[in-house]
């Protein structure tokens, strides 16, 4: 979505909702539902551990350290929980 708010060129202060975009940009449904079955798949193997133990360890938050004050940071594993 943020893709097509940049190609569009709708600014950040413009309080649109994704379906507004989607029909401003005449987007088909079924683009946006294989770009979500592609994300899934991607997801699966990553946790399945074939790209390595690295990668899963940061997508599983374990990484020692501290983080910064406020609300957490929106990450990748919860876009594609959601």
């Amino acid at each position: 979505m943020w893709c097509y708010r940049r190609l569009l060129k709708v600014p950040w202060t413009e309080k649109k909702n994704n379906k507004e975009i989607i029909e401003r940009a005449d987007v088909d449904e079924r683009l946006l539902q294989q770009l979500m079955k592609r994300k899934l798949g991607h997801a699966g193997h990553i946790m399945r551990g074939s790209s390595g133990p690295l990668l899963n360890l940061s997508l599983e938050r374990k990484i020692e350290g501290k983080r910064g004050q406020g609300r957490p940071r929106r990450n990748w594993m919860d876009n594609v929980k959601e």
